[in-house]
């Protein structure tokens, strides 16, 4: 099941997104606090029941109002009055290839869109190379818009 964020999650995203490192930034308590403030769309793949449930995936939506300096969000701001950013996705290794990235992406496009964001944005790391991202962005239609190398981070 796709469920928003609640503050009890923490310990299990840390763990979970930190285990998909490269393919996402690091997070440490702070900037996960940090991120759940400013974030108007957190959501999470929770599977099982009970005391067997588990957090398998977590997808962390902004959109062009928050204050985070990430350069990769910053690139989008003076270039789109509105935006709905996807600042990371991760899907646990055990879970991947069963549709919850999809699943995760349509469900932000719904969010995005019934708040009135005309526009998914969402960066993808090419260093270190990450194929599987880009061919899963490619697949679910979105278009590069440039390439660059960030010369600081958030």
């Amino acid at each position: 099941m796709i469920r928003n964020y609640r503050p009890d999650d923490a310990e299990a995203v840390l763990v979970l997104n930190n285990a998909c490192v490269p393919e996402v930034g690091w997070l440490d308590e702070d900037k996960l606090a940090a991120l759940v403030e400013w974030s108007p769309c957190f959501r999470l793949v929770d599977v099982g029941a009970g005391s067997t449930a588990e957090i398998v995936g977590l997808l962390i939506g902004l959109d062009h109002t928050a204050p985070y300096t990430s350069p990769n969000y910053g690139w989008f701001v003076p270039r789109f009055d509105a935006f709905a950013y996807i600042d990371r996705i991760a899907i646990a290794e055990t879970a991947r290839g069963r549709g919850w990235g999809l699943a995760m992406y349509a469900d932000f496009e719904v969010w995005a869109r019934g708040v009135g964001l005309p526009r998914l944005t969402a960066e993808v790391n090419v260093v270190p190379p990450n194929p599987r991202s880009i061919r899963f962005h490619d697949l679910y239609g979105f278009d590069q818009l440039e390439e660059f190398e960030p010369t600081g981070s958030p």
